[in-house]
């Protein structure tokens, strides 16, 4: 299904070609996110429907959102949030989406798109 997918990951202005991304690094990088910093992971193609995944730490300290953009149609896109603490959940999200493919489950996961328009 994804025979020739690859990965770009960013993390606050560092980027890390497919080859150099694996599970440690992913786990390293949000374990140790602070305010201001960020992780995306960004596949070569869709993965069902999703653009990419980013997280981030939160001025409270131990809080930290993850996001997600699915495409819609040729130009329109849905944009989603989760807010958590639990930064576990959130590396577990992203060993999937790399690893496997797989999306979050996101139906608690908060609609922002109003907030791109």
């Amino acid at each position: 299904m994804y025979s020739t997918l690859r990965y770009k990951l960013e993390s606050n202005g560092t980027t890390y070609e497919n080859d150099n991304i694996n599970a440690s690094l992913l786990v390293d990088l949000i374990t140790n996110l602070e305010l201001q910093e960020y992780v995306v992971l960004v596949p070569s193609e869709l993965v069902e429907g999703s653009m990419y995944l980013q997280a981030a730490a939160l001025e409270e300290p131990g809080h930290m959102v993850a996001e997600i953009r699915l495409q819609e149609g040729e130009e329109d896109f849905r944009h989603y949030s989760y807010k958590s603490t639990d930064t576990t959940g959130i590396i577990q999200w992203f060993l999937d989406y790399w690893g496997k493919q797989q999306l979050p489950q996101l139906e608690s996961w908060h609609d922002i798109t109003h907030e791109f328009d």
